[in-house]
């Protein structure tokens, strides 16, 4: 269990990574120019508003006014970028999957931050796991337990999906969003449940 703990740190990041990576892989597919829906960044900059807002709002739902996290964030990423004509071009773009591969901790940042700043009032708002993002989830949750006592003992791809299925069906966007949730009883709850009903026999 102790292993497993000091791993759950670790899975945290990693879904949080997951969802992120999965938001910005759809930017790279949705380039949707409205010139009615630009934010300004700059004098003569301007990044299309809609795909950020079509993205998120599948994926964050309600927990946040979709509208305003992404004019808090594109300014954000702007600002990181406008050093770079090619990395800005990406921005206009809206081929965030790219723009991110090197500042992955930068982008989850202003994600949270932003999260923050535009948070609704609605506490039951569940993030929304689709099919892919579990797939890649499931991935990398069995590469952090290769070697540890959970591999060992337990079926692994049972406890993967039981962790996944509790993340979407038990926590709301919110907890899953607050600073180390994964150390909250609510969360370790969650992992014993896990690791009791997926014992190897």
């Amino acid at each position: 269990m102790s292993m497993h703990k000091v791993k759950s740190k670790k899975q945290n990041l990693v879904i949080w990574f997951l969802v992120l990576n999965f938001i910005l892989l759809q930017y790279a597919c949705r380039q949707i120019k409205n010139k009615d829906e630009m934010v300004i960044v700059d004098r003569n900059v301007e990044i299309p508003l809609k795909p950020c807002i079509e993205i998120n709002k599948k994926i964050l739902g309600n927990s946040v006014d979709v509208n305003a996290f992404c004019r808090c964030l594109i300014p954000k990423i702007y600002t990181d970028t406008k050093g770079d004509p090619a990395k800005v071009k990406l921005l206009e773009d809206g081929n965030w999957n790219e723009l991110s591969a090197q500042n992955k901790n930068t982008i989850s940042q202003y994600y949270e931050e932003c999260i923050a700043k535009s948070a609704t009032t609605d506490s039951t708002a569940k993030l929304t796991i689709t099919p892919e993002m579990a797939v890649g989830m499931k991935k990398e949750i069995k590469n952090q337990l290769k070697g540890t006592e959970v591999e060992k003992a337990n079926d692994v791809d049972k406890y993967c999906d039981c962790i996944i299925n509790g993340l979407q069906t038990d926590f709301s966007a919110k907890e899953l969003m607050q600073t180390n949730f994964n150390e909250t009883e609510k969360y370790q709850k969650m992992v014993k449940r896990c690791l009791s009903s997926t014992k190897k026999k």
